[in-house]
């Protein structure tokens, strides 16, 4: 018969070290998991706002779009050239106004219309050419404030009078 005291001898149990080991490296590796997690999540509540900015200002260019289908000579003439416009939904017709408004009182929209030039070749020039009065380009922009500074997603396009009216 063995004497008790041998079973000790294999070391068979775990040391207060072992455990506090152990117990650091779980705890570091959650820590990490946590600040993971949180980087995550901070990271698609500020993308949530770029992609609204991004649907909002695309929308921005439809709506002229349709106003311009609508009838040129009514809803896109009358504007000046370089302004800010803002648009609003009012008994389900869409309405082009000055006055600031506020999307989900966060975003910012502006409409605004600059003058189009082409050249002898009848393309469209930055500098030098002929008035095209027929041809406006249409920036489309949703702003919001994000962290004590204002951002702005910004889309553009050309529009003509396709359908002279």
């Amino acid at each position: 018969m063995k004497k008790s005291s041998e079973n000790f001898n294999g070391n068979h149990g775990l040391t207060l070290v072992e455990v506090l080991i152990t117990t650091s490296i779980i705890l570091t590796f959650l820590v990490a998991l946590f600040w993971t997690h949180n980087l995550y999540l901070e990271t698609a509540f500020s993308n949530r706002n770029v992609i609204k900015a991004a649907q909002l200002a695309e929308e921005g260019l439809e709506v002229i779009r349709f106003l311009r289908d609508s009838s040129w000579n009514t809803n896109i003439m009358p504007l000046s050239l370089d302004t800010n416009y803002y648009l609003v939904l009012e008994n389900g017709e869409w309405q082009i106004g000055t006055g600031q408004v506020f999307i989900d009182t966060t975003f910012e929209r502006t409409i605004t219309l600059s003058a189009v030039y082409r050249d002898i070749s009848a393309d469209i020039v930055s500098e030098g050419g002929t008035l095209d009065p027929d041809t406006l380009m249409v920036v489309s922009s949703a702003s919001w404030l994000n962290r004590g500074a204002t951002t702005t997603k910004s889309v553009s396009t050309y529009i003509t009078n396709i359908f002279n009216n």
